[in-house]
């Protein structure tokens, strides 16, 4: 348990070391305004990469880069099974290290410069045959998702040495959303203008020098955020290290991290299909390249809209209906998509950003859920591994990757796609599919799954942090 002395200061309660309290229970920290921006910072950096990623890799190595359809889809496929490999070390890694500046804080250091340079490098069509061009697409794009989890991973974990408050772990979680879903604002506005401004007449050339100037500015922001974050709460993971079998217990005994797993492939592969299948369908269904822009800024700018409302959200109707609305708005703007004809561009744009929206409160929510599951993994257990269980709901993420990787260019596949040529009727059909009919069916089946099996209320939550209290106190 943390040695705390707690005394009034200025009608403020302070520990030992400095530290303002918001509770005189263990770990309930006041988190200050730098810290809070400097941590939200960092996913607005690392969204300036991943963004790219959701909202335009596929379109690139498709029409840019000159892979085949099937080729990406399969790279992509392949890739998310090293990912249930690599993400799970990742996670075992962090909780077995004790870095002397920092249980989790060092990664964003140790991270920043490589994962720019691997954006670039990613970005880049080499100068090579087709077999040594997807060779290359090969490991780029797989050494930047490594690195994207090197840093990721502990950073989410961070949370859980910062407070454990949980009012101010969700005003934390909801600030932080705010940033990354503005990360995906200046992809969706700035890719397409200043690709087309540095490429003109060679697409290549106005991706990567894009790319280049954001990898720029994400390093300096993960260097500088870095500074700003601190570590309240002691880890001890180090002291009895994490072993295969425990990432197999949390996998079979965790119930809620596996309903947030299947959330999280939900939702982020929800936004995925939309952002993949967005240029396609501006480009072909709509004929109206002009307006891509547009449609990509208004896949995320209102998601930023919609995260500062989400703490009210919770206050009211608590986070399992904040989520089931989410899902709903969500579902409802992107299934108006298909009834809307493509001439009709105003109607269009609205039901794009109500779709927008809806994600926008997940967004807000989805991460201030995740260390109700840590406390209940402690809880169920007897250890505290809170890496493992972000890796293990954090998978769904990266699985999502493969639903907005692999699907899109499946279908595209099937439907008798061709790049660069006017589409056929049922190429154009598969795309509006893609951008409207398939993201709603993620949400609905998502939102049935979450509202009948996840059961981790916050009243529940409350009850097991005390507890985890009474015997940690029992333990020092």
């Amino acid at each position: 348990m943390e040695n705390v002395t707690v005394y009034k200061q200025e009608e403020a309660l302070i520990d030992s070391k400095g530290y303002i309290k918001t509770s005189p229970k263990p770990g309930f920290y006041k988190l200050d305004r730098k810290e809070i921006m400097g941590y939200s910072l960092v996913d607005f950096a690392m969204n300036l990469v991943f963004q790219a990623v959701l909202m335009f890799i596929t379109f690139y190595y498709t029409d840019v880069y000159g892979l085949t359809a099937v080729e990406v889809s399969l790279m992509f496929l392949l890739s998310r099974f090293w990912d249930m490999i690599n993400d799970p070390m990742m996670g075992a890694i962090t909780e077995r290290l004790k870095p002397k500046k920092g249980k989790y804080r060092p990664y964003i250091l140790w991270g920043a410069i490589p994962f720019a340079l691997m954006a670039i490098l990613t970005y880049t069509v080499p100068d090579m045959g087709h077999a040594g061009k997807l060779v290359w697409a090969y490991v780029t794009y797989n050494l930047l998702n490594m690195l994207f989890t090197f840093i990721i991973q502990p950073y989410i974990s961070l949370t859980t040495v910062m407070t454990a408050d949980p009012q101010e772990r969700t005003k934390l979680n909801s600030i932080r959303m705010m940033f990354a879903q503005g990360g995906g604002v200046v992809v969706a506005l700035f890719i397409p203008i200043l690709s087309a401004y540095f490429g003109k007449e060679d697409q290549a050339t106005g991706y990567q020098i894009t790319v280049i100037l954001l990898s720029i500015i994400t390093a300096a922001i993960l260097i500088y955020s870095y500074t700003t974050i601190k570590e309240r709460i002691e880890s001890t993971s180090h002291l009895d290290p994490v072993k295969v079998k425990d990432i197999f217990i949390q996998l079979t005994t965790n119930r809620p991290s596996i309903i947030l797993f299947l959330l999280f492939l939900g939702v982020y592969g929800f936004n995925t299909v939309a952002s993949a299948s967005g240029i396609y369908y501006m480009t072909y269904n709509a004929d109206r390249t002009d307006l891509i822009g547009l449609f990509s800024l208004l896949n995320v700018l209102p998601s930023v809209i919609a995260v500062p409302f989400v703490p009210l959200l919770v206050r009211k109707i608590k986070k399992k209906n904040t989520v089931a609305l989410g899902l709903t708005i969500a579902a409802l703007g992107s299934l108006a998509l298909y009834f809307i004809p493509v001439s009709a561009i105003t109607l269009m744009m609205v039901a794009k950003g109500v779709a927008s929206f809806g994600y926008g409160i997940l967004m807000g929510i989805l991460w201030s859920i995740i260390p109700d599951a840590v406390e209940y993994a402690e809880y169920n257990t007897g250890k505290r591994y809170p890496a493992i269980v972000y890796t293990t709901i954090g998978l769904g993420l990266k699985a999502s990757m493969t639903i907005g990787g692999v699907i899109p260019t499946w279908v595209l596949a099937n439907v008798g796609y061709v790049p660069n040529v006017a589409q056929s009727a049922d190429a154009l059909g598969g795309i509006l599919f893609l951008v409207s009919g398939l993201p709603a069916i993620i949400c609905f089946v998502t939102l049935v799954i979450f509202m009948v099996f996840y059961n981790l209320t916050e009243e529940r939550v409350e009850q097991i942090m005390d507890e985890l209290a009474i015997r940690n106190g029992a333990k020092n």
